[in-house]
């Protein structure tokens, strides 16, 4: 099986690698928890690219349905006052235009990439610093980014998936196993929920590999840190979409937060 060569000084990209993350992780992870250099671009470069691809293919199917009068309703419509579902498909209607359709999504995801990228690898390295690890910032950079491939899986998926049945996707994540009614920790849980899927506990366990090799912590402190860390950012982005359909009543686009 032949090797690939370590980071370079003078080399930006390292393309060649994702196969070796998603498919021989440890190999991969020992290569980049050994090089201190900034070699986080390749990843949230394909990851990027692939959310702007989501979008665009998603604000097609909706603007398809748009067109022919149909309206995409959240999963607890049913649950919504009168008044509420009335708010709702005024709300749905005046924003058909490019700008909400396009633009403010791909904005949103984007920022949703970059600085969910810098708060869940500052936060990981602090948490590892305080267990006792001894890995650098710049590693932990590293780390998150090549650990965020399986993200980028997702989003490949999920536009075949639209492609395929010319649908939105209506209920990512374990969404379907929420709770319904109307108390607010409910609809808390249910945007929780949306955002647990196998992608981010494949994610979880590249993270735990790539801490364990790069800090030098124990099992049980690496899993710990790493879940504590990816619990603190699931919270956060539940919070920021539970806060937005309450104020608007309305479908917050899924952010790609790590």
């Amino acid at each position: 099986m032949a090797e690939i060569a370590p980071a370079g000084k003078n080399k930006r990209f390292y393309f060649e690698w994702v196969p070796d993350v998603l498919f021989r992780p440890r190999r991969a992870f020992q290569r980049i928890s050994a090089s201190s250099s900034s070699i986080w671009i390749t990843p949230l470069l394909i990851l990027s690219c692939l959310v702007l691809i989501n979008i665009l293919v998603a604000g097609r199917l909706t603007n398809q349905a748009a067109m022919m009068g149909e309206i995409s309703y959240p999963a607890d419509y049913q649950y919504y006052t009168p008044e509420q579902q009335a708010q709702y498909t005024q709300a749905i209607q005046s924003t058909q235009g490019p700008v909400f359709v396009y633009v403010l999504p791909a904005v949103t995801a984007l920022l949703g990439v970059w600085i969910g990228w810098l708060i869940l690898g500052g936060i990981l390295h602090l948490a590892t610093t305080l267990l006792g690890g001894r890995g650098s910032m710049a590693i932990s950079m590293n780390i998150v980014a090549w650990g965020s491939l399986p993200l980028s899986l997702r989003a490949l998926v999920q536009v075949i998936f639209m492609l395929i049945s010319n649908n939105l996707i209506s209920n990512p994540g374990l969404s379907g196993f929420s709770p319904v009614g109307d108390p607010g920790w409910i609809l808390f849980v249910g945007q929780m929920l949306k955002l647990i899927d196998i992608y981010i506990i494949w994610q979880i366990l590249l993270l735990i590999l790539g801490v364990r090799l790069s800090t030098g912590l124990n099992p049980a402190k690496s899993s710990g840190g790493v879940l504590l860390t990816v619990f603190i950012i699931l919270v956060l982005q539940a919070g920021l979409s539970y806060l937005g359909s309450v104020l608007g009543n309305l479908t917050i686009t899924r952010p790609f937060f790590f």
